[in-house]
């Protein structure tokens, strides 16, 4: 267990520093962040090493958070789609690409499963 927290947690700050460093270029010329999903994988490797002792055994309550988190993750997925189709429309002065908009809609999802994973393992 404790082995599984360690490579996680050496996993999240490789991929944070490579995600500051990628993204931090792509701000500072002016240009849209693409390393996005980075970041996503950043905050999962954090979680998963925060959920790692909770997952390590095959039980109900582990079970349960996976089913919980996923069912909420659904409707915040659903509501980010909303919001993005609303801001990105054709009409809007916003220009971003249809693989600029699907990796930031990615990366929030993503982020929103494991961060849901650790409220309902703090909760339950």
């Amino acid at each position: 267990m404790k082995h599984n927290r360690a490579i996680f947690v050496i996993l999240g700050f490789i991929m944070l520093i490579n995600a500051l460093l990628i993204n931090g270029a792509y701000i500072f010329s002016g240009k849209f962040p693409e390393a996005l999903m980075v970041i996503a994988l950043t905050i999962m490797a954090f979680c998963l090493a925060y959920l790692a002792p909770h997952f390590s055994a095959k039980d109900e309550r582990a079970q349960k958070i996976r089913e919980r988190a996923v069912y909420i993750s659904y409707f915040w997925g659903i509501s980010f789609a909303v919001i993005l189709m609303i801001i990105f429309n054709p009409t809007s002065s916003l220009n971003l690409a249809a693989f600029q908009v699907l990796s930031l809609f990615m990366a929030l999802y993503i982020s929103t499963v494991f961060l849901n994973m650790v409220y309902y393992a703090k909760k339950y």
